[in-house]
C-alpha cells in the first residue's frame, strides 16, 4: 500500500511528540506567582507604613483629621474633627451634617491644666464644658 502513495516505509520517521512535563514549568510559574504578590504586599505595607495616603490629600496640619467619633444609633454620630487649629463637634445623620460646636484646639497641653490633650469623645466634651464655665 505504501508503493501504491508513492511514499516509502522506510523514508517515513516517527511523530515527535513532546515531552511530557514533570511539573517544572508549573512550579516555575507558581514561584513567578508567589514572587510578584510578595513584592506587592511589600509596596502595600510600606506605603501604609510610611503614612502614603494618597496623591490627591494633601497631609499636615491643613488637612482635616477625625479626632474622635461617637456613634448613637444606627447611622447617627457625633464627631470631633480637627481642621488647622479648630477643633469642630459635628452631628452626623443619614440625610444631614451639622455643625454642633466649634472651639479652639489644644494641641499639647493647657496652660491652666498642664495635663495632655483628652484624645476620647467624652474627654472632650468635658473639657469643653469646662473652658466654657471658666470663660
Amino acid at each position: 500500500m505504501d508503493n501504491l502513495l508513492g511514499t516509502n516505509a522506510s523514508a517515513v520517521s516517527p511523530m515527535n511528540l513532546p515531552v511530557a512535563d514533570t511539573g517544572q514549568t508549573i512550579l516555575v510559574t507558581l514561584g513567578y506567582l508567589c514572587l510578584l504578590l510578595g513584592v506587592i504586599f511589600l509596596a502595600y505595607w510600606l506605603l501604609r507604613k510610611l503614612g502614603f495616603h494618597g496623591m490627591s490629600t494633601q497631609g499636615g496640619k491643613a488637612a482635616p483629621r477625625l479626632v474622635s467619633r461617637l456613634m448613637l444609633g444606627n447611622r447617627q454620630s457625633v464627631a470631633v474633627i480637627r481642621y488647622r487649629e479648630t477643633d469642630l463637634v459635628i452631628g452626623v445623620t443619614e440625610e444631614r451634617i451639622s455643625l454642633l460646636k466649634e472651639f479652639d484646639a489644644d494641641q499639647s497641653t493647657n496652660e491652666e491644666d498642664p495635663r495632655p490633650a483628652p484624645k476620647t469623645f467624652a474627654a472632650i466634651l468635658k473639657r469643653t464644658k469646662r473652658n466654657e464655665e471658666q470663660g
